[in-house]
């Protein structure tokens, strides 16, 4: 392979090195739901039982925060909020429908690019270019190449911010949900069970999740009506 080949090979959006990053990230999207909510979801709850009543003077709404709670240690289950919110369902099957689309379309490019370079081989081997010729085709190859490799970077970067912004969007109401549930209950601490996670067990009894998950798919419901 001469260096020129080599150089588009190395630029190319649909070597195995990418293709495995791709699926690996279509695979990650519900752990990366996970991760985050249970991050989220413990640091906000902190911040809102420890922080909040101590800002109770400069807002006078949140008095109620002074008030102690009852002690109570309560649970949601990620793993069953993962694959029950119907949320988590929507955006991931968005995302991974818009990179098996973007999937297809680079590699269309990328197929068409290099059907141009098996000819220029083909012409430059016949020898029936001149020189300038061949660095005029190679020029061309080389930025088309460069621009496709751009192209691609760009949408990935989207899609990248596309998953984040899913993330927070899932994280946010999941938290919202907790806070809901949690106003009637009064439970001092609210915390995540995921399988394979450190909290290895717990009382099912203080198991919130249902309740959690009514809240969340309550708009969904609403549509199917």
């Amino acid at each position: 392979m001469s260096e020129f080949e080599e150089n588009v090979a190395e630029v190319s959006p649909n070597n195995k090195q990418e293709t495995c990053e791709k699926k690996k990230c279509k695979c990650c999207i519900a752990k990366w739901i996970v991760e985050i909510v249970l991050a989220l979801a413990v640091i906000g709850l902190y911040i809102l039982y420890f922080f909040f009543p101590k800002t109770a003077s400069h807002r006078p709404t949140a008095v109620v925060n002074t008030e102690p709670r009852s002690g109570e240690i309560v649970y949601i289950n990620i793993d069953t909020i993962n694959s029950q919110y119907e949320l988590v369902n929507v955006l991931t099957d968005d995302i991974e429908a818009e990179m098996a689309k973007q999937e297809a379309l680079f590699k269309n490019r990328q197929s068409a690019l290099e059907r141009k370079y098996a000819q220029f081989q083909q012409n430059y081997q016949s020898g029936i270019l001149t020189q300038v010729q061949v660095e005029n085709a190679q020029q061309q190859l080389m930025a088309e190449s460069e621009a496709l490799q751009a192209d691609y970077n760009q949408v990935m970067s989207n899609l990248e911010a596309r998953q984040a912004a899913a993330l927070k969007q899932i994280a946010d109401s999941v938290i919202a949900a907790t806070q809901r549930v949690n106003a009637e209950r009064n439970a001092s601490f609210i915390f995540s069970y995921q399988y394979g996670g450190q909290m290895l067990d717990a009382d099912p009894t203080k198991d919130i999740t249902n309740e959690v998950l009514d809240i969340l798919n309550e708009p969904f419901s609403k549509k199917k009506k």
